[in-house]
């Protein structure tokens, strides 16, 4: 079987399109994952007043707690 210059571009530009089509395929993938964990992320935020509110409940309800322990 004879190899002439012609054949090995055609196999290596016929490569390329495959290994194009690859990194576009996971550039597409990676960039969805990415959107999808920032997302993710800012729907966990709370306001500060409602944290703020509720480390106070927190609060209260500790005290509460130790006082109902020490009449014990």
């Amino acid at each position: 079987m004879k190899f002439d210059g012609t054949t090995f571009t055609n196999f290596i530009i016929g490569s390329l399109y495959l290994y194009v089509i690859i990194l576009l395929v996971l550039a597409l993938y990676l960039g969805w994952k990415y959107y999808h964990k920032k997302s993710k992320r800012e729907k966990t935020k709370i306001s500060p007043k409602v944290a703020k509110e509720m480390a106070k409940k927190i609060a209260e309800e500790a005290a509460m707690h130790r006082k109902e322990r020490q009449e014990e």
